[in-house]
């Protein structure tokens, strides 16, 4: 996309001063910080982080492409991602850099190829329909209900079903739902707040964190070993991890590499899913009547012609909702990249080193990309409209080579749980509870989503 946007700005550097004197504001929540940065100093500019390192702060989709795409191999993931949350969640797809993140991204991509998504499509089905089911008969008893609380649960048990298939029951599930969360929680605070990590270690805090992560990947290398000694056909993602090769070697991957991946595509696999579908449900509870009966009416058709990957896949507008959800709420609500060597774009001037940040959050609501930029306007993902913006004014699922394994995954299940959602239930948005994102890994709802749920079905 040729777009062109903030043409002529001058890169400036925020004050040091101003930065320290920030510090608390950013650490309970960066958004607001990041955002007046921008309305001060401009789309990109420059500070410095917790140890004097230099950032580069940009909402600039020509600098963030290059970055991420046209320039790619100057630029890796940062010890935030790699390290800080390797150290909990393993060494894979998400949290790897360089050649041996290549090597397993070659072996890997295959698996989410269009004859696997078909198969994984009936899984989601079967867990959906469960799922409804068993939301049909809560709602009877207490129709309020936590939506982000709910879609995380949704979506922990389709990717578990997906990963696994069989091998995992709904208790433990529901455990590796509730440490993940604390662990995100913990994770954060590991990332902006260094200077305390000695005393979270005096406290007995990181090792409990350590702990909890130890016993996520006890429960999933159970799984797995129980797998491998008892080979069977099921057609599950973990299924394609085993039976991967190498392509130089034809070998396979190691038990500590299996464990890795899966543990990767738990995580990202139900984290994210579930936070933009409660972000999605959240803005169609304030929106026109009309909206909600055309994804509705779009699923019956879905329906009509058998819940596919190729029906799914037709259903347009509910795609254009679900677009503008994750526009409003990008799941990663922030990437970074540091510099393995000197780099200019555009008139900003990169040495090796430093740190990249890619405000996804302030270029989803630029006033200087979109009109009406707080708005929530399906409109705007039109196959007309899409193409009057620049390609990186929009990238929920980061974008280039390490643009996100699971995107399809997701896109589809995300298609199939709102419309059969709004097939079987009307809900009103609870008021009484303030809602505001909250920019942890992910971008979720600090208070949770309260709404109330009526069923639909006689």
């Amino acid at each position: 996309m040729s777009v062109k946007l903030f043409e002529h700005y001058e890169v400036k550097s925020v004050p040091r001063l101003k930065t320290l004197m920030g510090l608390m504001n950013f650490v309970n929540n960066p958004i607001p910080v990041i955002n007046e940065a921008i309305e001060v100093y401009g789309p990109t500019y420059i500070t410095r982080i917790v140890n004097g390192a230099k950032l580069i702060m940009t909402i600039d989709p020509e600098v963030i492409q290059h970055v991420l795409q046209k320039n790619h191999k100057n630029y890796k993931k940062s010890a935030i991602q790699t390290e800080s949350l390797g150290k909990y969640i393993g060494n894979g797809l998400l949290t790897s850099n360089g050649a041996y993140w290549l090597q397993q991204r070659r072996m890997i991509q295959p698996g989410f190829n269009k004859s696997k998504m078909k198969g994984l499509v009936q899984t989601m089905k079967s867990e959906l329909d469960l799922f409804i089911t068993d939301l049909a008969g809560r709602v009877k008893v207490n129709a309020n209900v936590e939506i982000s609380d709910a879609m995380m649960e949704l979506t922990l048990r389709i990717v578990c079903k997906s990963l696994f298939s069989t091998g995992i029951s709904p208790d433990q599930i529901t455990e590796l739902g509730g440490i993940f969360t604390e662990l995100q929680e913990y994770i954060i605070k590991e990332v902006r707040q260094p200077i305390f990590n000695w005393w979270r270690q005096l406290s007995g805090a990181s090792k409990r964190a350590l702990h909890l992560a130890e016993k996520t990947k006890d429960i999933l290398r159970s799984i797995i070993n129980d797998r491998m000694a008892n080979p069977s056909d099921e057609d599950d993602l973990l299924d394609m991890l085993i039976n991967s090769t190498y392509q130089d070697t034809g070998e396979k991957m190691s038990g500590k590499q299996l464990l890795d991946e899966a543990l990767i595509l738990f995580t990202a696999g139900h984290e994210t899913t579930a936070n933009s579908l409660a972000w999605t449900l959240y803005e169609l509870s304030k929106a026109d009547e009309q909206v909600l009966q055309r994804i509705r009416s779009e699923y019956a058709t879905v329906k009509n012609q058998g819940v596919s990957m190729s029906s799914l896949m037709s259903a347009n507008y509910t795609k254009m909702v679900l677009s503008e959800a994750m526009r409003l709420y990008p799941p990663a609500w922030i990437l970074d990249r540091v510099a393995l060597d000197d780099d200019r774009v555009k008139n900003v001037n990169i040495n090796k080193g430093d740190l990249i940040g890619m405000f996804v959050y302030g270029t989803h609501r630029s006033t200087k990309i979109w009109s009406d930029p707080d708005a929530f306007k399906p409109e705007r993902f039109s196959e007309q409209a899409s193409n009057e913006h620049h390609s990186y004014a929009y990238y929920p699922f980061g974008g280039g080579p390490r643009l996100c394994i699971g995107n399809h995954f997701a896109m589809l299940e995300m298609q199939m749980a709102l419309g059969s959602l709004l097939a079987n239930f009307d809900f009103e948005l609870d008021d009484s509870v303030d809602v505001m994102p909250q920019p942890l890994i992910t971008l979720r709802p600090k208070h949770g989503i309260r709404m109330t749920f009526y069923s639909r079905r006689s």
